[in-house]
């Protein structure tokens, strides 16, 4: 079985019924882990095969941004890969969108990191690259990449259309890649897409705040954002 998170943000409790419930289960994070160290990582891999994609919140601190790619737990990230996962070739997104890189559908400022570092004043850059908020921006050779390969499942931290602050360019992706389901986080509603108008050859599942889903698409848990 392959279960998806919606945003933890920092909190995990709520995956352990379902993972000690289930035998060999897969568990993909859908970003916003919002780590301060590998320790809950470490904890969660006891009990499932454990991916992620990082969100927006992953690189808002040093702590956390180490916690995903500072450790032997950065080749667990699944962005810019297809990897097969229970038969399942799965291919990750990382990331959102930023307006300084790229806010589509406008056309975007810079294509990948080096050439936004190449216009990056010195005192911006981040240990000799990016700036540290910007190492979960989407750029568009992310997408062109992506997009040369095929998989069963995208799972992305952004959302596509038809969602109110969905991107097309999202569901270019899917089709490209040939996707029967796309998978995402970042927005903690649990938005319904079977009740929106769209028309497409793939299911789309919005798996919100510290919510989880199984491969079918369907809910096993909901989580509320009070906050």
């Amino acid at each position: 079985m392959i279960l998806f998170a919606g945003d933890p943000h920092g909190s995990f409790i709520h995956l352990y019924p379902f993972l000690q419930d289930n035998e060999n289960p897969a568990l993909i994070i859908l970003g916003d882990l919002q780590l301060t160290s590998v320790a809950e990582l470490d904890k969660l891999a006891q009990y499932c095969d454990l991916w992620f994609i990082h969100g927006n919140h992953d690189s808002k601190t040093v702590a956390a941004f180490e916690a995903l790619w500072g450790t032997e737990w950065k080749t667990r990230n699944l962005h810019g890969k297809v990897v097969k996962i229970q038969s399942k070739r799965i291919a990750g997104l990382g990331g959102v969108f930023r307006g300084q890189i790229w806010m589509p559908p406008n056309k975007p400022l810079f294509f990948d990191p080096i050439h936004f570092c190449q216009y990056c004043p010195p005192e911006k850059l981040w240990r000799s690259g990016i700036p540290l908020r910007h190492r979960t921006s989407i750029f568009p050779s992310d997408i062109e990449h992506l997009a040369t390969q095929q998989a069963d499942i995208l799972i992305c931290h952004e959302a596509p259309k038809p969602h109110p602050s969905g991107f097309a360019v999202l569901n270019e992706l899917a089709e490209k890649m040939g996707v029967q389901q796309i998978y995402h986080g970042h927005h903690h509603e649990n938005f319904n897409y079977s009740s929106s108008q769209h028309s497409c050859n793939y299911q789309i599942i919005n798996v919100g705040f510290r919510s989880l889903c199984d491969e079918k698409g369907q809910y096993l848990s909901i989580g509320i954002d009070d906050r």
